[in-house]
């Protein structure tokens, strides 16, 4: 438009005697929407461009397929990398240096490393631990400003555990040896709020209470409300005692008494107010629509999920293209995005693989998504631009995606 102009650069690609693959790479000067528009513009091309030659070479006499040669190599000239079957990497070991109940029904677990120093984080991050029967589970530093020599974190003992928090509470020891991941957030705290409203139910208010210290500690306005049925269920008290009058319990209350609170929490919305919510999945559904309801912009509205409790359908089979990696493949029936890519060599990041946490989030040129995570909000979901390859599949019979 305008005579703007952009440098593309194609490659074509034998990968058989009567195949190719033809790609194009666009320079990095465009940003945002504008680079997703150029990327459209100059994918349509390529495909029509593809179903022209297609066309072509069927007519054409199809010449014999390539025998490929393939050489033994001596194990002991292979550098060969470690084998991760799952693809979530447990890069840092850990002791547990304390084990304690913060809260009726949940253990705390202070962790700190067998040599070194542990990553840094911002508030709002999560762990994987990989634990002694083989499960890996998702757990939120609760750590306060200044706390870098250990990772504090909280689990629930669920009535349901498939094995991942019973093994937290009655098999792990002070003194035992765990592996976990680097620290992620997908969940990150905003610092130039106005007025930061925090909303917390049970468990969910390990990775807010990290939030609400770090708030604490710079003098900034916020209001800490914790839902639980009593008292006792008040995880952390030592932690969230620092938050003097900023910290208001909200206990015993029924889903209508509930609803009716979070209503009277989130009126009087006004600009550069945000509000961070994480607790029970029928708790955030209620809260983020009270939410839209009295005036809260998407934008402002933090939400994290404990688990994906939606019924996945992986009954579709579809394409997908990796536009910077020069790959296409078929996702079948019963598979994901996420699975296929690793199958194939790309060595995608994960942590929940329930489409729960964000990091496997992919970026999406073409196609339709079939979302099916908890991660986006609805905005992202209607833009059709982002997509969770753990779970999420497609509509259409092709996605490109920006990996």
């Amino acid at each position: 438009e305008e005579g703007a102009e952009t440098l593309a650069v194609f490659f074509v690609q034998p990968v058989d005697s009567n195949r190719s693959v033809i790609r194009g790479v666009v320079d990095g000067s465009p940003r945002g929407a504008e680079r997703l528009t150029v990327l459209h513009h100059h994918n349509e091309r390529l495909s029509k461009l593809r179903e022209i030659v297609e066309r072509e070479a069927q007519a054409a006499p199809q010449p014999a397929p390539l025998e490929p040669v393939i050489e033994r190599v001596s194990p002991e000239l292979a550098e060969l990398p470690e084998m991760t079957a799952h693809g979530r990497k447990a890069t840092i070991r850990v002791t547990v240096a304390r084990k304690w109940m913060a809260a009726d029904g949940i253990a705390a677990f202070e962790l700190r490393p067998i040599k070194g120093l542990l990553p840094t984080f911002q508030p709002g991050a999560h762990i994987d631990v990989h634990m002694p029967n083989g499960l890996i589970r998702q757990y939120s530093i609760t750590n306060g400003p200044g706390e870098s020599d250990s990772y504090v974190i909280g689990v629930k003992l669920e009535r349901d555990s498939k094995g991942g928090s019973r093994c937290m509470h009655e098999t792990l020891r002070a003194g035992d040896v765990l592996a976990i991941s680097e620290p992620r957030n997908n969940f990150p705290l905003r610092r130039d709020a106005e007025k930061t409203i925090f909303v917390a139910g049970g468990i969910g208010a390990t990775p807010l209470i990290a939030m609400a210290q770090a708030l604490k500690n710079q003098s900034l306005d916020f209001a800490f409300h914790y839902f639980a049925q009593n008292q006792a269920q008040l995880a952390f008290p030592e932690k969230t005692a620092l938050l003097g009058e900023a910290l208001k319990p909200q206990l015993g209350l029924d889903p209508e008494g509930t609803a009716a609170k979070l209503k009277d929490i989130l009126s009087g919305y006004r600009p550069g107010m945000h509000v961070y919510l994480c607790g029970p999945g029928p708790m955030l559904e209620a809260a983020r629509r009270i939410a839209a309801e009295v005036g809260w912009p998407e934008t402002a509205v933090h939400f994290e999920y404990f688990k994906n409790t939606n019924t996945i359908d992986d009954s579709s089979s579809f394409e997908v293209a990796l536009a910077r990696s020069c790959v296409t493949f078929k996702v079948p029936a019963g598979r994901t995005i996420l699975d296929v890519m690793r199958e194939v060599g790309i060595d995608m990041p994960s942590s929940c693989e329930q489409g729960a946490c964000g990091t496997c989030l992919a970026t999406v040129i073409e196609g339709e998504p079939d979302h099916q995570d908890v991660y986006l909000n609805d905005a992202e979901r209607k833009s059709g631009t982002k997509i969770m390859t753990c779970v999420s599949r497609a509509k259409s019979a092709r996605l490109v995606l920006d990996l």
